[in-house]
């Protein structure tokens, strides 16, 4: 994985991510990362932000569509 700094929202824009989605997908990301962390299933030295974002760059963290429906 590249340095943070070396990402780029425009890649994220190609895929169909729009740069508020993105935001919104980190931030419950994160928050569900924190939740874990703070119950010891996982472990790590890196913060819940950076983790997330780490995550949505390499494509794995998906929309959540129940929210789309309201």
């Amino acid at each position: 994985m590249s340095d943070l700094h070396e990402l780029d929202i425009e890649t994220l824009e190609k895929k169909g991510v729009s740069r508020y989605k993105a935001v919104l997908m980190a931030s419950q990301e994160a928050r569900f990362i924190n939740n874990q962390l703070r119950m010891g299933i996982i472990e790590s030295k890196e913060k819940p932000a950076t983790l997330a974002i780490k995550k949505l760059f390499e494509g794995r963290v998906v929309e959540d569509v129940e929210e789309q429906a309201l």
